[in-house]
Protein backbone atom coordinates (compact mmCIF):
# COMPACT_ATOMS: atom_id res chain seq x y z
CA UNK A 1 0.00 0.00 0.00
CA UNK A 2 1.17 3.70 -0.57
CA UNK A 3 1.16 6.70 1.64
CA UNK A 4 -1.85 8.81 0.19
CA UNK A 5 -5.00 7.00 0.02
CA UNK A 6 -8.34 8.55 -1.67
CA UNK A 7 -11.53 7.88 -0.40
CA UNK A 8 -14.32 9.66 -2.46
CA UNK A 9 -16.95 9.44 -5.10
CA UNK A 10 -16.73 9.62 -8.99
CA UNK A 11 -15.13 12.82 -9.27
CA UNK A 12 -12.09 11.19 -8.11
CA UNK A 13 -11.94 9.46 -11.31
CA UNK A 14 -9.87 12.95 -12.58
CA UNK A 15 -7.29 12.08 -10.00
CA UNK A 16 -7.20 8.53 -10.70
CA UNK A 17 -6.79 8.82 -14.64
CA UNK A 18 -2.98 10.36 -13.69
CA UNK A 19 -0.40 8.12 -14.38
CA UNK A 20 1.60 9.50 -11.21
CA UNK A 21 -1.30 9.51 -9.24
CA UNK A 22 -1.54 5.81 -9.17
CA UNK A 23 2.32 5.85 -8.49
CA UNK A 24 1.25 7.69 -5.47
CA UNK A 25 -1.77 6.93 -4.16
CA UNK A 26 -4.26 4.08 -3.06
CA UNK A 27 -7.99 4.70 -4.73
CA UNK A 28 -10.78 3.29 -2.45
CA UNK A 29 -14.84 4.33 -3.92
CA UNK A 30 -16.65 6.40 -1.10
CA UNK A 31 -19.75 4.20 -2.05
CA UNK A 32 -20.11 0.90 -4.42
CA UNK A 33 -22.23 0.12 -7.06
CA UNK A 34 -24.28 -3.13 -6.35
CA UNK A 35 -27.70 -3.78 -6.97
CA UNK A 36 -28.24 -0.59 -5.44
CA UNK A 37 -25.84 2.86 -5.20
CA UNK A 38 -24.86 2.43 -1.18
CA UNK A 39 -22.43 3.65 1.22
CA UNK A 40 -19.89 1.15 2.16
CA UNK A 41 -19.57 0.10 5.64
CA UNK A 42 -16.65 2.24 7.63
CA UNK A 43 -15.81 -1.05 8.77
CA UNK A 44 -14.45 -1.79 5.48
CA UNK A 45 -12.25 0.63 6.08
CA UNK A 46 -10.33 -0.15 9.52
CA UNK A 47 -7.86 -2.68 7.99
CA UNK A 48 -6.93 0.23 5.86
CA UNK A 49 -6.20 2.24 8.93
CA UNK A 50 -3.45 -0.05 10.26
CA UNK A 51 -1.53 0.27 7.04
CA UNK A 52 0.69 2.76 6.04
CA UNK A 53 -0.62 5.46 4.79
CA UNK A 54 -0.25 8.96 7.04
CA UNK A 55 -2.39 11.40 3.99
CA UNK A 56 -6.03 10.89 3.47
CA UNK A 57 -7.52 12.23 0.91
CA UNK A 58 -11.74 12.50 0.56
CA UNK A 59 -13.37 13.44 -2.42
CA UNK A 60 -16.92 13.35 -1.16
CA UNK A 61 -19.98 15.16 -2.46
CA UNK A 62 -20.57 16.92 -5.26
CA UNK A 63 -23.56 15.26 -6.82
CA UNK A 64 -26.12 16.96 -4.16
CA UNK A 65 -25.27 20.26 -5.74
CA UNK A 66 -26.01 19.30 -9.08
CA UNK A 67 -29.17 17.25 -8.43
CA UNK A 68 -30.46 20.17 -6.46
CA UNK A 69 -29.06 23.04 -8.77
CA UNK A 70 -28.14 21.79 -13.02
CA UNK A 71 -31.65 21.86 -14.54
CA UNK A 72 -34.18 24.70 -14.26
CA UNK A 73 -36.61 23.98 -11.29
CA UNK A 74 -40.30 23.42 -11.85
CA UNK A 75 -41.39 26.70 -10.29
CA UNK A 76 -38.24 28.83 -10.81
CA UNK A 77 -36.36 30.56 -7.83
CA UNK A 78 -33.08 32.19 -6.89
CA UNK A 79 -31.01 33.03 -3.61
CA UNK A 80 -28.64 36.09 -2.68
CA UNK A 81 -25.14 34.62 -1.72
CA UNK A 82 -23.86 37.42 0.63
CA UNK A 83 -20.32 36.37 0.70
CA UNK A 84 -19.88 36.94 -3.33
CA UNK A 85 -22.65 40.11 -4.20
CA UNK A 86 -21.66 40.25 -7.70
CA UNK A 87 -23.16 37.09 -9.18
CA UNK A 88 -26.44 38.31 -11.02
CA UNK A 89 -30.08 37.17 -9.97
CA UNK A 90 -32.85 36.05 -11.73
CA UNK A 91 -35.25 39.00 -11.84
CA UNK A 92 -38.43 36.13 -12.73
CA UNK A 93 -37.44 33.46 -10.14
CA UNK A 94 -39.12 33.65 -6.69
CA UNK A 95 -36.44 34.74 -4.30
CA UNK A 96 -35.85 32.30 -1.45
CA UNK A 97 -34.16 33.16 1.98
CA UNK A 98 -30.37 31.84 1.59
CA UNK A 99 -30.77 30.07 5.22
CA UNK A 100 -33.64 28.04 3.46
CA UNK A 101 -31.84 26.86 0.19
CA UNK A 102 -28.76 25.87 2.58
CA UNK A 103 -31.05 23.72 5.31
CA UNK A 104 -32.47 22.19 1.99
CA UNK A 105 -28.86 21.48 0.63
CA UNK A 106 -27.49 20.63 4.09
CA UNK A 107 -30.93 18.28 4.49
CA UNK A 108 -29.27 16.21 1.01
CA UNK A 109 -26.08 16.29 2.02
CA UNK A 110 -26.46 14.73 5.51
CA UNK A 111 -25.85 11.41 4.94
CA UNK A 112 -22.43 11.61 3.30
CA UNK A 113 -21.87 14.23 6.25
CA UNK A 114 -22.42 11.77 8.62
CA UNK A 115 -19.87 9.28 6.51
CA UNK A 116 -17.48 11.79 6.04
CA UNK A 117 -17.46 11.85 10.18
CA UNK A 118 -17.20 8.37 10.37
CA UNK A 119 -14.71 7.95 8.32
CA UNK A 120 -12.21 10.26 9.59
CA UNK A 121 -12.70 8.73 13.38
CA UNK A 122 -11.56 5.70 11.53
CA UNK A 123 -8.32 7.43 10.47
CA UNK A 124 -7.79 9.44 13.25
CA UNK A 125 -4.53 10.85 13.97
CA UNK A 126 -3.83 10.97 10.26
CA UNK A 127 -3.62 13.84 7.98
CA UNK A 128 -6.42 14.34 6.48
CA UNK A 129 -7.27 16.54 3.09
CA UNK A 130 -10.85 16.81 1.81
CA UNK A 131 -10.67 18.11 -1.98
CA UNK A 132 -13.60 20.82 -3.27
CA UNK A 133 -15.76 19.18 -5.82
CA UNK A 134 -15.15 20.15 -9.21
CA UNK A 135 -16.53 23.61 -10.73
CA UNK A 136 -20.33 23.25 -12.43
CA UNK A 137 -19.83 22.84 -16.27
CA UNK A 138 -21.38 25.66 -18.59
CA UNK A 139 -24.40 25.23 -20.25
CA UNK A 140 -24.15 24.90 -23.65
CA UNK A 141 -21.21 22.37 -22.83
CA UNK A 142 -24.18 20.10 -20.68
CA UNK A 143 -26.20 20.48 -23.71
CA UNK A 144 -23.65 18.77 -25.98
CA UNK A 145 -23.01 16.15 -23.56
CA UNK A 146 -25.92 14.96 -21.47
CA UNK A 147 -25.04 11.53 -21.15
CA UNK A 148 -27.62 10.61 -18.69
CA UNK A 149 -29.13 13.47 -17.68
CA UNK A 150 -30.26 13.88 -21.67
CA UNK A 151 -34.09 13.32 -20.77
CA UNK A 152 -34.08 15.76 -17.98
CA UNK A 153 -32.50 18.18 -20.16
CA UNK A 154 -35.02 18.26 -22.84
CA UNK A 155 -37.93 18.89 -20.34
CA UNK A 156 -36.36 21.15 -18.29
CA UNK A 157 -33.00 22.56 -19.54
CA UNK A 158 -30.19 23.60 -17.86
CA UNK A 159 -30.30 26.16 -15.13
CA UNK A 160 -28.32 29.57 -15.63
CA UNK A 161 -24.65 29.28 -14.79
CA UNK A 162 -24.99 31.58 -12.18
CA UNK A 163 -27.44 29.94 -10.32
CA UNK A 164 -25.35 26.74 -10.45
CA UNK A 165 -22.83 28.84 -9.62
CA UNK A 166 -24.19 29.69 -6.49
CA UNK A 167 -25.28 26.04 -5.42
CA UNK A 168 -21.38 24.68 -6.24
CA UNK A 169 -20.72 28.02 -4.00
CA UNK A 170 -22.82 26.64 -0.82
CA UNK A 171 -22.32 23.31 -1.49
CA UNK A 172 -18.55 23.83 -0.84
CA UNK A 173 -19.39 26.11 2.30
CA UNK A 174 -21.26 23.70 3.99
CA UNK A 175 -18.57 20.47 3.43
CA UNK A 176 -15.61 23.54 4.69
CA UNK A 177 -17.46 24.06 7.54
CA UNK A 178 -17.75 20.63 8.62
CA UNK A 179 -14.87 19.40 8.08
CA UNK A 180 -13.46 22.29 9.97
CA UNK A 181 -15.47 21.09 12.52
CA UNK A 182 -13.92 17.24 12.07
CA UNK A 183 -9.88 18.94 12.13
CA UNK A 184 -10.36 18.26 8.45
CA UNK A 185 -7.91 20.50 6.09
CA UNK A 186 -10.51 21.51 3.18
CA UNK A 187 -8.45 22.39 -0.36
CA UNK A 188 -10.10 24.47 -2.55
CA UNK A 189 -10.20 24.17 -6.40
CA UNK A 190 -7.14 24.26 -8.16
CA UNK A 191 -6.17 28.22 -9.13
CA UNK A 192 -7.31 29.09 -12.75
CA UNK A 193 -9.74 26.17 -13.18
CA UNK A 194 -12.64 28.64 -14.05
CA UNK A 195 -13.86 30.59 -16.33
CA UNK A 196 -15.34 34.28 -16.20
CA UNK A 197 -18.90 32.52 -15.26
CA UNK A 198 -17.68 30.08 -12.47
CA UNK A 199 -17.60 27.42 -14.56
CA UNK A 200 -15.25 24.84 -15.20
CA UNK A 201 -12.74 25.90 -17.62
CA UNK A 202 -12.47 24.58 -21.37
CA UNK A 203 -8.81 23.01 -20.67
CA UNK A 204 -10.27 20.85 -17.86
CA UNK A 205 -13.73 19.46 -19.55
CA UNK A 206 -14.33 15.87 -19.81
CA UNK A 207 -16.68 14.98 -22.25
CA UNK A 208 -19.86 14.53 -19.68
CA UNK A 209 -21.34 17.34 -17.81
CA UNK A 210 -20.43 17.14 -14.34
CA UNK A 211 -16.60 15.54 -14.02
CA UNK A 212 -13.03 17.33 -14.45
CA UNK A 213 -10.40 15.36 -16.98
CA UNK A 214 -6.84 13.74 -16.21
CA UNK A 215 -5.50 17.73 -16.36
CA UNK A 216 -7.43 18.92 -13.68
CA UNK A 217 -6.64 15.76 -11.82
CA UNK A 218 -2.85 16.55 -12.39
CA UNK A 219 -2.96 20.02 -10.79
CA UNK A 220 -5.22 17.92 -7.82
CA UNK A 221 -2.49 15.41 -7.62
CA UNK A 222 0.25 18.27 -7.00
CA UNK A 223 -1.70 20.04 -4.27
CA UNK A 224 -1.91 16.91 -2.50
CA UNK A 225 1.75 16.24 -2.83
CA UNK A 226 2.50 20.05 -1.96
CA UNK A 227 0.08 19.94 1.23
CA UNK A 228 1.38 16.40 2.47
CA UNK A 229 5.30 17.72 2.12
CA UNK A 230 4.24 20.25 4.32
CA UNK A 231 3.10 23.61 2.79
CA UNK A 232 0.34 25.61 4.06
CA UNK A 233 -3.73 24.48 3.05
CA UNK A 234 -4.86 27.42 0.49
Amino acid sequence: MKHILVIGHSHMNALRAVPQAQQACDFMPFAEAGGAYQSRDPAEFAALAAGPADTLVFMTGGKCHIALGMLNPPEPFDFYLPEHTGLPMNPAARLLPVDLVRLLLRRHLKQDLDYLGQLSAVFKGRRQLHIESPPPVAGDYIAQHPCGFAERVRERGVAPAAFRHKFWLLHSAILRDHCAALGIDFVARPAGTQDADGCLAAPYLRQDPTHANAAYGALLLDQILSLREGAPCP
